[in-house]
């Protein structure tokens, strides 16, 4: 096991908004926001090196090495065959969203989803002036599946415009297989709903899945999807922002370009993330993912296994995908689970009515820390629930 990630700098003094410690604190264990504490990969820095010593930050266009690296990343890891014409970029994942559901929908337009859903998915579909249509998956033998009779049901009644896919799914961590998706396209496609697909979660994935991008699925999910993607999660480039949108159908680029262009993110593209991207989708940071997700698999174990045996109120969905709990604490019997574990356990997680109105007995916890400070929260955890 590569001892890199062991070690991570004190993010209560770098501005973290996961380990932002609450007024006359300064021991509180970060595991809400959605990033990892590990410094990036040597590769990133070097690249970024390379900008600040040129020390010049004029516009700058991509160059067509940085549309080869992508499309050849596509092809290398999905065998999805991308095109440069596809490919744009602008500086926020949900940002791209939000232009994607105002080139794609009208004021009124219902737009479905997946629920529990990630809180500022349904902001960005209210502020597009749309009305948000709710699928809620089902929770069976602890894996939540999608329940595709409700999905047609309202794609039939509601007609929604859009569907946004959040593949793997954030919070419970659903990596969809090949069969899934081909349905969900397949369903699309007949009731005539758009796909905007939110990909940023797919780079560490657990052992006996894989991530199929939109766009790599069928020839009919190129007809329908814009696909939106970034390193950002796998890599801990949160602060450098690149989001990759692609776009293969003609019409729906156009409708995208549209919408993307008068916002000028082609003059206004980061030197710094253009390199960090471009370094880690060029291969050089093929193995330190690998440990990576070697690493984040063994938490992952570690937390499910502590849980389930040492804290049994706590029921967690074992995420086939990313680095986040998707927890149940109903069973515990407090008010609300999130304050509880600030207060008591002196560790701060996501309240899980941030994911939804029928929520709010869940929590949502970030398990990409080092194993030391993953183990200390636990038995924090354990103690306070035992002492409640």
């Amino acid at each position: 096991m590569n001892p890199f990630f062991d070690n991570a700098p004190d993010h209560r003094k770098n501005g973290s908004y996961r380990w932002e410690q609450p007024a006359g604190r300064d021991d509180v264990i970060g595991m809400g926001t959605a990033d990892l504490d590990y410094c990036c990969p040597e590769c990133v820095k070097e690249a970024c090196l390379a900008i600040a010593q040129e020390n010049a930050y004029n516009y700058r266009k991509k160059p067509d090495s940085y549309f080869q690296i992508v499309t050849d990343w596509y092809r290398r890891k999905y065998g999805l065959l991308a095109e440069k014409e596809w490919l744009s970029n602008v500086p926020s994942t949900i940002g791209a969203i939000r232009i994607a559901l105002s080139a794609l929908t009208r004021p009124g337009d219902a737009v479905i989803m997946q629920s529990p859903f990630f809180g500022p998915l349904p902001r960005a579909v209210e502020s597009a002036g749309c009305r948000l249509v709710e699928n809620p998956m089902i929770r069976q033998d602890g894996v939540y599946a999608l329940d595709f009779a409700d999905f047609e049901q309202k794609l039939r009644d509601e007609k929604p415009s859009v569907f946004l896919l959040v593949n793997p799914h954030n919070p419970t961590g659903r990596v969809f297989s090949q069969k899934e998706l081909d349905r969900l396209v397949a369903l699309c496609e007949q009731y005539d709903v758009k796909i905007i697909s939110d990909e940023v979660h797919g780079l560490i994935i657990y052992p006996g899945k894989k991530h199929i991008p939109v766009l790599a699925v069928s020839p009919a999910a190129r007809r329908l999807s814009v696909q939106v993607m970034s390193m950002s999660k796998g890599f801990n480039l949160m602060s450098l922002p690149h989001a990759i949108v692609a776009v293969a159908d003609p019409v729906l680029r156009a409708a995208w370009n549209d919408e993307v262009i008068p916002y000028s993110f082609g003059y206004a593209t980061n030197p710094f993330s253009m390199a960090a991207a471009v370094k880690v989708m060029d291969g050089s940071a093929d193995q330190w993912l690998s440990d990576l997700t070697d690493y984040l698999k063994e938490n992952r174990d570690l937390a499910v296994s502590f849980l389930q045996n040492e804290v049994p109120g706590m029921r967690a969905t074992v995420p086939e995908g990313s680095f986040l709990l998707w927890i149940d604490c109903s069973e515990l019997g407090l008010e609300n689970p999130a304050e509880f574990l600030l207060e008591k356990a002196g560790v701060s997680v996501n309240d899980g009515a941030e994911f939804g109105n029928a929520y709010g007995q869940f929590i949502r916890m970030n398990f990409a820390l080092t194993r030391q400070n993953l183990q200390t929260a636990l038995d924090r955890i354990k103690k306070a629930v035992a002492a409640r």
